[in-house]
C-alpha cells in the first residue's frame, strides 16, 4: 500500500560528545520529546524513530510516533545516512507500507522550523530527488535561485565542499531503487538559530533557555503628531527581552523612528493596511504582543486576539485597553486599582544612559537651562520658548537646544538663534544626539515637553519646567504630581507670565533645592526591571492555566 510522507526520526542509544543524548531532561521533556512533537504536528505525514534503545522506543511509541528496530551494526559514528534510510524503508516495504517522499533527521534538530521541513517536501521533484540541510559557515555554495541571500532557498551544492548537517529529504522510490541519494547535490540553507548540537552537559542549560524564547510581535508607532516617544520606550523595554524572539511591526504611514530598530538589529516589517498586518501577524504566530501606538480600539484588540491570547498595551486609554492582559500606563495616575492596569511612574521605562548618569551638582547662580521638546515638536514649541527668553534680555544663561529627527522648523530656528548670537545671546543647538545624558548632567534645570522625557530629566535628578505640546499630554500629570517642577498649559491666556514666573522661581537655589531633594526620593530606575518581571510572571501564569 502506497502511503503518505515519511519522517525518519534517528535515535540511537549512544552519542559521541553527551551519554544518553536523546534521552537527557530539557525543561523536563526529553530532549526526544521536541523532534517529535514538531513532526507529528504534520497530516498526512507518518512519523518513526529508528532506534537500537527499548528506551528511546517505549518513549516513542507513548508520544505517538511509530517504531523500527535498528541493529547495533548502524548505530556506530561511522554508519552513514544512506545506510540508516535504507534499513528503515525496506523494513516497511516488507510490511507492504511504501511512501512517496521522506525526511531523514536527528532530534538535534528541534529548534527547526515547520515551515523548513514543508520546503524540504515542497521541493523534491522528478529532477530533484535528494535535499541535504547545511550552514554555509563559509561562503562555500553555489546558489541557484537564491538573488536576495536568505535561508530556506534551493541551492546547488559545490560537490567538492559540503558542509551537511543531519538532515537529508529523497523521493523514496528512487533511493530504493539505486540504495543511495542522488549525487546531484542540492540544499536548503538552515539557519544557524535552527541548528543546536549538544556537545556537553552545559549546552542542556543554553538549550533550555532557548526553548523557553517567546515569540514577541510589537506594534509601534512614530510620526510628527505622536513623536518618537514610543519608539524610544520600546527599544528600552526591549533590551530586557533580550533572549526572546522578537519582530517590530510598524504602519507604512507612522514609521518615524524605524531607523533606530535597525541600529539596534530588530527584525523589521511594515504594513500598509489591516490584510497585510493580518498576514505578517499569521506568519510570526506570536506569544505575546505589544502595543505602543496610543489608545486602542475594541476591533482592533479584537483583531488581534485571533493569533493570540497574551497582550500588553502601553499608554493606553482606549475602550480596547480592558481587552489586554495588561497595561502600563506609567505617566499617568489613577486610584482605581487594577490586577492588569498598572498606573504611575513606579512604571516608567527609563533608557539606559539616564540610569548610568547623574546631576547631583546645587550650583547657588544657574548657569545653564536645557530645551527640548522631544523628536518632533510638532507645535514648535522650542521656537517659542526662545522667543519669549529674548525679549526678557536672558542673556547671562547658557542656553543648550537639543532638537529630534523630526523638527521640521529649523531654518527659522537657526535665522532666530544666529541673531541672537550677534546680541551677546549665549545659545548652541544639538541635533540628533545619542548622548542626551551628557547634556542632562550639566544643566541646572530643563524645559520640555511633557512626555516620557521627563521620567529621563528627573531619573537624572534634573529640575523640570514641562509644557504639553498637545491635548493628550495636558493629561499627564508626573511633574505635578511628583512635585519635581511645574506644569504650564501652553493654551493659557497668561502662558508668558506663568512661563516667566516658573523659569524665575527655577532661577532660586532653594527652589531647585527643594526640587532636586523630591527627585532623589523617586525610584525611576527599577521601572524597566519592575515591567519586564510583571509580563514574565504574568505570562508563566497565563501559560499554566492554559495548560490546565
Amino acid at each position: 500500500m502506497k502511503n503518505k510522507n515519511i519522517f525518519l526520526i534517528m535515535a540511537r542509544s549512544g552519542n559521541q560528545y553527551l551519554a544518553r543524548q536523546n534521552l537527557r531532561l530539557v525543561n523536563d521533556k526529553p530532549l526526544l520529546f521536541y523532534i517529535l512533537q514538531i513532526c507529528l504536528k504534520f497530516k498526512n505525514t507518518d512519523v518513526y524513530v529508528t532506534t537500537d534503545s527499548e528506551e528511546i522506543s517505549e518513549l516513542s511509541l507513548m508520544y505517538g510516533a511509530k517504531v523500527i528496530k535498528r541493529p547495533k551494526s548502524l548505530t556506530k559514528n561511522s554508519t552513514s545516512l544512506e545506510e540508516i534510510a535504507f534499513h528503515a524503508l525496506c523494513n516497511l516495504s516488507k510490511k507492504n507500507l511504501t511512501y512517496e517522499k521522506c525526511i531523514l533527521l536527528s532530534p538535534q534538530f528541534l529548534l527547526i522550523k515547520t515551515s523548513t521541513l514543508e520546503l524540504f517536501f515542497k521541493n523534491l521533484t522528478n529532477s530533484i530527488s535528494t535535499i541535504y540541510g547545511y550552514v554555509n559557515n563559509f561562503e562555500k555554495f553555489k546558489k541557484i535561485s537564491d538573488p536576495d541571500n536568505s535561508f530556506n532557498k534551493l541551492h546547488k551544492l559545490d560537490s567538492h565542499v559540503v558542509d551537511i548537517k543531519k538532515i537529508v529529504s529523497f523521493n523514496c522510490k528512487n533511493f530504493l531503487q539505486h540504495k543511495q541519494f542522488d549525487s546531484n547535490n542540492y540544499g536548503l540553507e538552515l539557519s544557524k538559530n535552527e541548528i543546536f548540537s549538544l556537545l556537553n552537559y552545559h549546552d542542556i542549560g543554553v538549550l533550555e533557555t532557548i526553548l523557553k524564547r517567546k515569540k514577541i510581535l510589537i506594534r509601534v508607532d512614530g510620526n510628527k503628531e505622536i513623536g518618537l516617544g514610543h519608539v524610544y520606550n520600546m527599544l528600552t523595554i526591549l533590551n530586557h527581552f533580550r533572549n526572546d524572539d522578537l519582530l517590530i511591526v510598524m504602519n507604512n504611514k507612522k514609521n518615524m523612528g524605524s531607523n533606530k530598530f535597525k541600529e539596534h538589529l530588530y527584525k523589521l516589517k511594515f504594513f500598509s493596511n489591516q490584510k497585510q498586518l493580518s498576514k505578517i501577524v499569521e506568519q510570526y504566530q506570536p506569544d505575546i504582543i505589544f502595543n505602543d501606538i496610543l489608545d486602542t480600539s475594541v476591533k482592533y484588540m479584537n483583531f488581534l486576539k485571533h493569533f493570540t491570547n497574551f497582550i500588553v498595551n502601553f499608554e493606553d486609554l482606549g475602550n480596547g485597553s480592558k481587552y489586554a492582559n495588561l497595561v502600563f500606563n506609567p505617566i499617568y495616575y489613577s486610584k482605581i486599582k487594577s490586577k492588569n492596569i498598572f498606573y504611575g511612574s513606579r512604571y516608567a521605562a527609563v533608557r539606559d544612559e539616564f540610569r548610568i548618569w547623574q546631576n547631583n551638582v546645587i550650583n547657588k547662580k544657574v548657569t545653564k537651562v536645557l530645551i527640548t521638546f522631544g523628536g518632533t515638536d510638532p507645535t514648535n514649541k522650542t521656537q517659542k520658548i526662545i522667543e519669549i527668553l529674548e525679549k526678557n534680555n536672558f542673556t547671562n544663561i547658557e542656553f543648550t537646544v537639543i532638537l529630534g529627527i523630526g523638527y521640521s522648523h529649523m531654518k527659522s530656528l537657526k535665522n532666530l538663534i544666529s541673531k541672537m548670537k550677534k546680541n551677546n545671546f549665549k545659545l548652541k543647538i544639538i541635533e540628533n544626539s545619542d548622548f542626551l545624558a551628557k547634556f542632562f548632567r550639566e544643566t541646572d534645570f530643563a524645559i520640555t515637553s511633557n512626555g516620557r522625557t521627563v521620567f529621563e530629566l528627573a531619573a537624572m535628578n534634573v529640575p523640570i519646567i514641562t509644557i504639553p505640546v498637545n491635548k493628550r499630554e495636558k493629561t499627564h500629570s508626573f511633574v505635578k504630581h511628583a512635585g519635581v517642577g511645574f506644569q504650564i498649559d501652553p493654551d493659557s491666556q497668561i502662558f508668558e507670565s506663568q512661563f516667566l514666573n516658573s523659569f524665575n522661581k527655577l532661577c532660586s537655589y532653594n527652589t531647585r533645592k527643594k526640587f532636586k531633594l523630591q527627585l532623589k526620593n523617586l525610584d525611576l530606575l527599577e521601572g524597566i526591571n519592575l515591567v519586564h518581571n510583571i509580563i514574565n510572571t504574568k505570562y508563566d501564569e497565563f501559560k499554566k492555566e492554559e495548560n490546565i
